[in-house]
């Protein structure tokens, strides 16, 4: 599997919460060789299944969302006023490239935009630029032109940066919050092809992470897991001006175990159970640190009678620590051409992607290239973002 081009196809597709068609058929045309089962359900999820000798459910999630901004209004110059859809810190929006999506399903280039430093009051100066203070400039000059070009109210935009390599080892895009979980899941699948496995493996690609864990609620009630692993991205602090003792997560470490975040305090017998498979199989990890982020494991883990979850993670770097941005760039270092990829700051690609299939297969391979990510973005970060 060509782990670059998987990882790019997934980074460029259009999949803001509730609008997540595109992304899902991606992910969609790389896995349908290998599964038994696929089905999206009434929310959207794209659930995948791996029949197993058993009826053991062990299910793997990962979300497929990103934060986006619908259109709340269109003025008489063509400019246009964004709401949001997920968290996001506006101060790094401002000359943003966007691309919207139209009902007819066009895209349209546009950029964010304030009033230039040049006719600033004082007081406006000191001030840091809101959402609302903001508006989107797609080169039309009256309400009119606008509509002419398909764009309406609630249509959806997402920021944009094309994926590219920006060195060996580096590379930049966005949505790696959390496409990054979902190429994990997709080399898994592919580490798995052609072998039984002693229970039934389900990959629920989520939607609506960003605005509440929605689709991971209703996939988990529709799934009924006997187990659960939640796969995202999350916050890096090993940058300058953070102290070690408030970085939750570092890149090159690699995959971050969750002991408690906002949302779930993980099982700590789980939690020994990860750490013991990834030392027997000499695979790096870290912890990260507590209280910081959430994911879908805190709708996961509480669903009918309660589902035992653990959460592993992609380390991000952004100077600004919340879980919701998705532009980000990310890196590895290989030996040669890679021949997998771990979604997350992980010194050994495949063996990391491939470690969960292992701990229920019992098998795998342990040569592969070593390798590291790190998730960056030109808006919110100078290399990185959760």
């Amino acid at each position: 599997m060509n782990t670059l081009k998987l990882l790019k196809s997934l980074s460029e597709a259009f999949g803001p919460s509730g609008f997540e068609d595109e992304v899902r058929q991606t992910i969609r045309t790389w896995i349908e060789p290998l599964v038994d089962e696929l089905q999206v359900d009434a929310l959207g999820n794209l659930l995948a299944t791996r029949k197993g000798e058993s009826k053991r459910c062990v299910m793997l999630d990962a979300h497929v969302d990103e934060v986006g901004f619908p259109v709340r209004h269109v003025d008489d110059q063509g400019f246009i006023r964004l709401a949001a859809l997920g968290g996001w810190d506006d101060r790094t929006l401002l000359t943003h490239r966007v691309t919207f999506s139209t009902r007819a399903g066009e895209r349209l280039a546009g950029v964010f935009g304030a009033k230039p430093p040049h006719i600033l009051e004082e007081a406006e100066r000191s001030k840091a630029l809101k959402l609302e203070d903001l508006f989107v400039d797609l080169g039309a000059a009256s309400r009119e032109e606008v509509a002419a070009r398909g764009l309406t109210i609630g249509d959806p935009e997402t920021l944009w940066y094309p994926f590219e390599e920006l060195s060996p080892g580096v590379a930049l895009g966005k949505a790696f919050d959390d496409r990054a979980g979902c190429a994990v899941r997709i080399v898994v699948l592919d580490a798995l092809k052609g072998r039984s496995l002693p229970f039934t493996l389900v990959c629920s690609f989520s939607v609506c992470e960003e605005v509440g864990l929605r689709g991971a609620k209703t996939a988990t009630f529709g799934v009924k897991p006997d187990l659960a692993l939640a796969l995202e991205g999350t916050i890096g602090g090993d940058m300058p001006g953070v102290s070690e003792d408030k970085c939750p997560t570092a890149l090159g470490k690699g995959p971050a175990l969750s002991v408690a975040d906002r949302t779930i305090i993980v099982n700590r017998k789980l939690v020994q159970a990860l750490e013991d498979l990834a030392k027997g199989k000499g695979i790096s990890f870290q912890y990260k640190l507590p209280t910081y982020g959430g994911t879908d494991a805190g709708a996961i883990h509480t669903s009918r009678r309660g589902v035992l979850t653990g959460v592993v993670s992609v380390s991000c770097r952004c100077p600004v620590a919340t879980s919701t941005h998705p532009t980000a760039s990310c890196g590895w270092t290989t030996s040669g051409t890679p021949s997998g990829w771990c979604g997350s700051s992980c010194s050994r690609p495949r063996r990391c992607a491939s470690v969960l299939a292992r701990s229920f297969s019992g098998s795998g391979t342990r040569s592969a290239p070593r390798a590291r990510l790190v998730n960056a973005s030109p808006g919110r970060a100078s290399r990185g973002a959760p």
